[in-house]
């Protein structure tokens, strides 16, 4: 067996020696400080639980509303919650942007950015306790017939703000998960 022949070197490997390569694959990956976000033994312990204590505020036009549709979806699982300590503020904003244009100046392509300014407010004391942004780019093909292109548009909005919710979930859980 020579080390140049793939195939009767993976022959030669024991199923001992690949549990031994699994056990130090999973030493290393301890070692390097990765933790779990969800569970129950994890530095982010409770994430889930801990959402239970934002309360999402109203957020203006229709967009804002299916946003915080999703919000909602995401930090409340179980049942929106009694009390909470913290206010989530976000705000929304959109722009469309032609690519792709014709000889007679009319767009094929678009893209749509959608951008969301958020802060997390503990109620007991109003002090903003974590600001940030989420922010998406989705392109989208521009349609002729009226109907199927406000579906498209619509479409497009949808998965912005499905992209900026897990955004905001995640993060904000990650912020959580680090207070004792």
């Amino acid at each position: 067996m020579s080390l140049s022949d793939p195939s009767g070197f993976r022959r030669a490997l024991t199923p001992a020696l690949k549990g031994g390569f699994l056990a130090l694959a999973l030493v290393i990956l301890s070692a390097c400080g990765f933790q779990p976000l969800y569970g129950d033994k994890s530095y982010g312990a409770g994430a889930t639980e801990k959402l239970n204590d934002v309360d999402i505020g109203g957020i203006p036009d229709r967009e804002g509303q299916k946003l915080r549709n999703l919000l909602i979806d995401r930090f409340y699982p179980t049942g929106r919650p009694s009390s909470t300590r913290y206010r989530l503020e976000v705000s929304l904003s959109a722009t469309e942007q032609k690519l792709a244009l014709q000889k007679d100046a009319s767009a094929v392509r678009a893209q749509l950015n959608v951008t969301a300014p958020y802060r997390l407010i503990d109620t007991t004391n109003g002090a903003v306790v974590f600001a940030s942004s989420a922010r998406t780019i989705i392109s989208y093909n521009v349609i002729e017939q009226h109907y199927a292109g406000v579906l498209t548009v619509e479409n497009a909005y949808d998965r912005a703000l499905l992209e900026i919710s897990n955004d905001i979930t995640t993060r904000i859980a990650m912020h959580l998960g680090r207070q004792p």
